[in-house]
């Protein structure tokens, strides 16, 4: 397994623009405005073949999701990735130089990387699903599975992506993967609504593909241990619909969402810490967990805005488990931080992909949406009693909950890319700490250049 992993990844390295020599794909060095080389598969590739690409769509997001995490929680004012060797991670993501920028971010920037490695995942999870349905290898149900798992994972990579570019949208789609001169022409811009229908669209389609898919995947044996407990057609779906639910969340369409969550693997009397996850290793051909860091780094430490630490209620047990105090104060560009992250034992630890607790915090938002304030209380109280908190006592108004579980929010998925969104989509930007000149809270990242200029180049 450990053989077929590291092939696997040096197959990720040619799908996000590298080359490789092996007889089931070719290569078409192109130059597109996510720097990745075309890729099309030669048909029918065999079992082993399949089963590497899994491995390698599993590994896909992985670089993308910490780049956001990094973005996300200078944005949202959770922490600042103090680098000492490039102060635009709190300056330019912090909004100090958006005069410069049409009062936006550096479009020619550093903060364009998330771009690419999701937009490369999402197109390596469609030449993943075209490679299995011309595999001779495969049954009609395997197939179907194939091409569930790799709309589960576009759906989770596109909705990342449009909630960094908002509305700015998303691309709609391509003409056609499969003949080499379409390739280079994607389709239009959505916005964001269009775009939260799209993911929306993706997620269902592969929801269906997944009934479809018989007990088994074909790839089975591939699953990494990150995704224990969800390796098979059913408990996909479940990843499937928590991704859903999502999606619903930010369209406001909270019946949906609780349809989609009834159908996920929301667990109120379970484990908080169940579901999918991301896996690193300091090893040869894989990468490690960059959110850890040692106590009291000084080389580019996540510090954090000490308002996370003094904001939190007396007893919060995540505080402890998730902040640690620098033994000195930390200063990036003005904003002085005397706490920082500590989420992550060793640069192997794993990283949740989405998590019963989120599903939790999400089930309790659609009942106080949808009027049922009692279930969305009892829901609230199961994540403050798993913080060692005393049970809600505050108003039981919608607002007042909605605030409440806002608040839940911030500390149970502190770090993972959820306030910044969290405040954007209930109108709090302005909320948020350091929101004032000089600085700036984004709205949405700019697109970037290459993005602009290689659709200029290359019109519908």
């Amino acid at each position: 397994m450990k053989r077929n992993k590291f092939q696997a990844y040096a197959l990720l390295a040619a799908l996000s623009g590298g080359l490789m020599s092996c007889g089931f794909f070719k290569t078409d060095q192109v130059i597109d405005p996510n720097n990745i080389a075309v890729v099309t598969f030669i048909n029918n590739p065999t079992r082993d073949q399949i089963n590497l690409m899994a491995v390698g769509l599993q590994a896909a997001p992985r670089n993308g999701y910490l780049d956001m995490i990094r973005i996300t929680a200078s944005v949202g004012r959770e922490g600042i990735y103090s680098a000492s060797t490039d102060n635009r991670y709190f300056t330019e993501i912090l909004g100090t130089t958006a005069a410069a920028y049409g009062g936006a971010n550096d479009p020619n920037g550093i903060f364009n990387t998330y771009y690419t490695s999701f937009s490369s995942t999402r197109r390596q999870a469609e030449f993943f699903s075209m490679a299995a349905q011309s595999s001779s290898a495969l049954t009609e149900a395997e197939k179907a599975g194939a091409k569930g798992f790799a709309r589960t994972i576009q759906g989770y990579a596109m909705l990342n992506l449009l909630n960094m570019q908002f509305n700015n949208g998303i691309r709609s789609g391509y003409t056609d993967l499969n003949s080499p001169g379409d390739l280079l022409r994607p389709l239009k811009f959505t916005n964001y609504a269009s775009g939260l229908d799209l993911v929306i669209a993706t997620l269902n389609e592969g929801a269906a593909s997944l009934d479809a898919a018989g007990p088994t995947f074909s790839f089975a044996s591939a699953f990494t241990s990150g995704w224990a407990g969800f390796t098979t057609p059913t408990d996909v779906k479940k990843v499937n619909r928590a991704f859903a639910a999502r999606a619903f969340m930010y369209k406001q369409d909270w019946a949906s969402m609780l349809t989609a969550l009834n159908q996920s693997f929301l667990n109120l009397s379970g484990s908080l810490s169940v579901g999918p996850k991301f896996n690193f290793a300091n090893a040869q051909n894989d990468i490690a967990n960059t959110l850890f860091q040692n106590p009291d780094a000084n080389g580019a430490p996540y510090v954090l805005f000490d308002e996370v630490v003094t904001s939190a209620e007396p007893g919060d047990t995540r505080i402890a488990a998730k902040t640690r105090r620098r033994t000195s104060p930390r200063s990036s560009g003005g904003i002085v931080s005397n706490y920082e992250l500590q989420l992550y034992p060793t640069n192997a630890s794993p990283i949740s992909i989405i998590r019963n607790e989120e599903l939790v915090l999400m089930y309790a938002e659609a009942k106080a949406q949808t009027g049922d304030l009692a279930e969305a209380i009892r829901a609230i109280n199961i994540i403050r009693s798993s913080a060692g908190l005393s049970a809600y006592s505050g108003a039981s108004t919608k607002d007042a909950l909605i605030s409440e579980i806002l608040k839940q929010r911030r500390y149970s998925l502190l770090f993972e890319g959820h306030r910044w969104f969290d405040a954007r989509r209930y109108n709090r930007l302005g909320t948020l700490p350091n929101s004032t000149a000089p600085y700036k809270v984004f709205e949405n990242l700019v697109r970037p250049n290459a993005e602009t200029q290689w659709e200029l180049a290359n019109p519908l």
